[in-house]
């Protein structure tokens, strides 16, 4: 996702009613703000059963705090039917016409229990699972005490697990360099988010790039690997360079097995 403003703020309530009126408007239309787009995607949020959105959130437009802000999409909590939940609603300026491919390729991630549980969607809004998440770096300096390595080990295994279900399924997420943005921990387990760049046409390497990341090139691989006790991680490199020609199943066993996680 981009990276918006970045600041704590108060959280604030809207009904549908509410939502054509500055300052609301600029979120339901961003960024170009049009009132006959706010007025579409105010209806479609009626047909879900959304009764109203709560602004809150680190990231912000404008006053507004939000859940989060990508290239594709704004994501505010709400309430539909009494059930919080997570809405992505499309950008007026998005490289799209609809929401569609990306609830297609959820949907499908979905069903190996991978990703936030879509609940419904429309032509421009998706309805999904609300998350309370924590970035992966924060996890990390919070992992103290004893068992912290067997719980490291634990949401690494998982997390790697839910990559390997998306190769085996023909998704490649696209953006697993940057687990900053796309991997979250939400009581202690690992949900990948946001497929807006995922596809379904191109060879999956979400192992190897999760993989890499972790504990090769991210910005918390040294904490990853003190977390796990891993020194030397060209065995590891080996490895996945093995997988990434041959995806098999055991090869990632090989990879889990270097990792101590097997």
């Amino acid at each position: 996702m981009e990276s918006g403003r970045s600041l704590r703020t108060s959280s604030e309530r809207a009904d549908l009613s509410q939502l054509t009126r500055t300052p609301y408007i600029q979120v339901v239309a961003y960024p170009r703000v049009s009132l006959k787009e706010a007025e579409s995607r105010i209806k479609q949020l009626g047909t879900l059963g959304v009764e109203e959105l709560v602004f809150e959130g680190r990231t912000r437009v404008g006053r507004l705090g939000i859940l989060g802000l990508g290239t594709v999409g704004v994501v505010v909590k709400a309430f539909a039917r009494g059930r919080p939940c997570a809405l992505k609603i499309r950008r007026t300026d998005a490289n799209r016409p609809s929401m569609e491919e990306e609830v297609r390729i959820a949907t499908l991630a979905n069903k190996v229990g991978v990703g936030p549980e879509v609940y419904a969607h429309t032509k421009d809004v998706i309805m999904m699972k609300l998350l309370e998440p924590m970035e992966l770096g924060d996890w990390l300096k919070r992992l103290r005490g004893p068992g912290s390595r067997d719980r490291a080990r634990a949401l690494v295994h998982g997390l790697l697990n839910q990559c390997r279900k998306l190769d085996i399924m023909g998704i490649d997420h696209g953006q697993l360099s940057n687990l900053r943005k796309h991997a979250v921990i939400a009581e202690e387990v690992p949900w990948i988010m946001d497929f807006e760049s995922a596809g379904t046409r191109r060879r999956p390497k979400n192992v190897t790039t999760a993989a890499q990341y972790l504990f090769v090139g991210g910005a918390v691989a040294p904490a990853m690997k003190r977390a796990l006790g891993i020194r030397d991680t060209e065995k590891l490199k080996e490895l996945l360079a093995s997988y990434k020609e041959d995806p098999s199943d055991y090869a990632y066993a090989k990879v889990l097995e270097t990792l101590r996680l097997a």
